[in-house]
């Protein structure tokens, strides 16, 4: 007696190659459904939900007041041979805080700037000098310098931020 192979039975090579062929062409569509599906999901418009969206806050625009050097009494004077500039501020009152920009060309049309901040503690006047150069066991003065610019932005005493410039030739 003999046992016989089911597959022997009308079923060639060919039938078998052409089931394994079946099933790799269905993988392939199932995979590229699942593909499909996911790029839809991934790419559709959102519909409104219960999550909140977080936008980004709008740069908004400070209006800058501007305060004349008159006003409280600001003065600039080289000095030190013009190695150093003294800024003097007469009238103080309501003053709460000073920040100030010194921008100034040195030997060689080189930029330069100094930054600095002033607390103001009373009604007093302020005078403040500025090194045109740089300073730390021995200062090292720029050479030939002009075009010297300051910017003050001046807090007072009620959060209102203004700005005052000076210019100062030598």
């Amino acid at each position: 007696m003999s046992i016989s192979n089911p597959l022997d039975k009308g079923c060639g090579v060919d039938t078998i190659n052409l089931m394994k062929n079946q099933k790799v062409i269905i993988g392939i569509v199932a995979i590229l459904l699942v593909l499909v599906g996911v790029g839809y999901f991934i790419l559709s418009p959102k519909k409104s939900s219960s999550i909140p969206q977080v936008t980004e806050p709008q740069a908004t625009e400070e209006t800058i007041l501007t305060l004349s050097p008159e006003e409280i009494g600001l003065t600039l004077t080289a000095i030190d041979n013009n190695r150093k500039v003294l800024m003097e501020i007469a009238n103080t009152s309501g003053l709460a805080s000073l920040e100030y920009e010194l921008s100034y060309m040195s030997k060689g049309d080189i930029p330069r700037g100094v930054l600095g901040t002033i607390d103001v503690k009373s009604n007093k006047p302020i005078e403040h000098e500025i090194v045109l150069g740089t300073c730390s066991d021995v200062c090292h003065y720029d050479q030939d310098v002009s075009n010297i610019k300051l910017i003050l932005k001046v807090t007072k005493s009620d959060n209102k931020v203004y700005q005052s410039e000076k210019t100062l030739e030598i």
